[in-house]
């Protein structure tokens, strides 16, 4: 099975991770050489959509390969071409949205897609750990009144 990647580019250039190679070459090719040489997206028959606001720029190429495209959002935004991608997909649980715009992750979830922010979708495996376990330990862990006595109990077996 392979993945689709939906990426807010313009999310992803101005992530201060991101750098371009080389200032005479267009940001569209500088972000897809970022995403390979990294191997951002696992697998190379995963599929890559770069969407941008906005036109394409006059006179500049535009990155054309195997599972790469690039999109432009023309007269509207970026997210809401996001949005329509996936709401017209056959397979939305295939789809990973790269954004940190909350209201394009809260709607591609609600779509069953799955969403990544732009740190997460950089950082790797490592990243994605370090997030999880920074949720766990800010999550106050519930316990039901029964085994709050318990340990109560315990406790005061222990210290009184």
């Amino acid at each position: 099975m392979s993945l689709q990647y939906i990426i807010d580019a313009y999310n992803l250039v101005n992530h201060p991770r991101f750098k371009p190679q080389k200032q005479s070459i267009n940001i569209q090719y500088s972000l897809a050489n970022f995403i390979r040489f990294n191997k951002l997206t696992g697998s190379k028959n995963n599929e890559v959509i770069l969407v941008f606001d906005g036109y394409s720029p006059a006179g500049q190429g535009i990155p054309e390969e195997t599972g790469l495209r690039c999109m432009f959002s023309l007269e509207k935004e970026a997210d809401e071409l996001i949005k329509k991608i996936v709401e017209n997909s056959r397979q939305p649980r295939n789809i990973i949205i790269v954004t940190d715009d909350k209201e394009v992750r809260l709607t591609c979830r609600f779509l069953h897609a799955s969403v990544l922010g732009v740190e997460e979708f950089i950082g790797g495996k490592e990243n994605k750990k370090a997030h999880l376990a920074k949720i766990s330990d800010s999550n106050d862990p519930k316990v039901n009144y029964s085994a709050m006595q318990k340990i109560n109990a315990e406790l005061k077996k222990k210290w009184l």
